[in-house]
């Protein structure tokens, strides 16, 4: 499926090979996670595609908590490795 005409979309593909996508125009802001496992690699466990509609103020917010966590985990880590873990994900793939 393609993006619609005069839609902006932005594709963020995460560490983990799960991937966010940013749709936007003058009219709004889609926030979509998607988690895709190919058959043959997990029989168990499960893909999926969430999206939300965000305000403008909404986008604004979630973006400051993204910027203070990371900001905050950097600072911790000094030169320590880091780490490939995500939260959320335990050693066996499985959401906590």
């Amino acid at each position: 499926m393609s993006t619609p005409r005069g839609v902006r979309a932005k594709q963020i593909r995460l560490a983990t090979g799960d991937a966010v996508h940013v749709y936007s125009n003058g009219c709004g802001i889609v926030l979509q996670l998607r988690r895709t496992v190919a058959t043959e690699e997990e029989l168990t466990a499960t893909s999926f595609k969430v999206a939300a509609a965000l305000s403008p103020a909404e986008a604004i917010s979630l973006a400051g908590e993204l910027l203070t966590v990371a900001a905050q985990q950097l600072q911790s880590q000094g030169d320590k490795p880091e780490s490939k873990r995500p939260v959320g994900r335990r050693g066996d793939g499985q959401a906590r």
